[in-house]
This record gives C-alpha cells, sequence and structure tokens, in this order.
C-alpha cells in the first residue's frame, strides 16, 4: 500500500511539474501598442498663401492695364477695377507659387489601431517600414 501510495505521489507531482512547463499561456506574447507598420505613403498639395507682393504687383499691372481703356470717367473706373481685380489676381498667382506639400504615412499598429501621421519634409519611409510612436510621431524602428 506505501508503494502505491508512494508512487502515486510522485506520478502527481512530476505530472504537476510538467503541466507548468508546457503551459502555452504561462508565457504570452506582449504586444507593443506604439509598435506598428507603414501601409501607405502619400503626398498632397495645396495653395500657400499669397502675400503682400502677389498684391501689390497685381494691383499695379491691373491699374496700369485698366488706365489703357476709356476716357475721363470710365477710365478712372476702369484703372480702379483693373487695380483691385489685378490685386486679387496676383495674391492667388503667388499663391499656387508656393505651394506646400505634406507626406502622409498610414499605420497600422500592433494592437490593430491605425493612424495617419504628417510631416512637412519627406520622412523617407515606405509601406511595410517598421515604425514606433513617440513624442506624438513615428520613427523608423
Amino acid at each position: 500500500m506505501k508503494n502505491i501510495q508512494a508512487a502515486l505521489l510522485a506520478f502527481a507531482l512530476s505530472a504537476s511539474a510538467a503541466g507548468a512547463q508546457a503551459d502555452p499561456h504561462h508565457n504570452k506574447h506582449r504586444v507593443c501598442d506604439s509598435c506598428g507598420k507603414v501601409t501607405s505613403v502619400y503626398v498632397t498639395e495645396k495653395h500657400g498663401d499669397g502675400g503682400a507682393t502677389g498684391v501689390i504687383v497685381g494691383g499695379l499691372a491691373g491699374g496700369l492695364l485698366g488706365n489703357q481703356v476709356g476716357s475721363g470717367t470710365g477710365k478712372s473706373l476702369a484703372t480702379v477695377a483693373g487695380a483691385v481685380g489685378g490685386a486679387y489676381a496676383g495674391k492667388h498667382i503667388e499663391g499656387r507659387m508656393n505651394k506646400v506639400r505634406t507626406w502622409n504615412v498610414k499605420v497600422r499598429f500592433d494592437n490593430g489601431k491605425t493612424g495617419v501621421y504628417h510631416f512637412r519634409d519627406n520622412p523617407h519611409m515606405a509601406n511595410g517600414d517598421r515604425v514606433r510612436r513617440t513624442d506624438g510621431t513615428i520613427v523608423r524602428s
């Protein structure tokens, strides 16, 4: 009887030790919430702001052209209209010349969340790059 009890005790101890080592859920892989992969990079362009230079140059050019039209009161009205129209056009032309580019980088994080990050300069990232979120932006990891 003692032999059976000893054998059962030895079996129980060895099964317990083996079970603790073989538990697949014991060492779960932790997900890095700030780690991810770039899923797309695309560039957008928008017109910049026109400044005083465009307004002044456009206004002068428009006023000179308007002054060439008509005579008397009509000439004065054409000059004013040309200056106003030229100033408006000059501002928009300058804005088109000062285009602003933005690099947009989409990321899928390891925890399943996604995010889009915007850069004024080329971040030199491509689809598939591994990145890490830090201080409100992303860097290659």
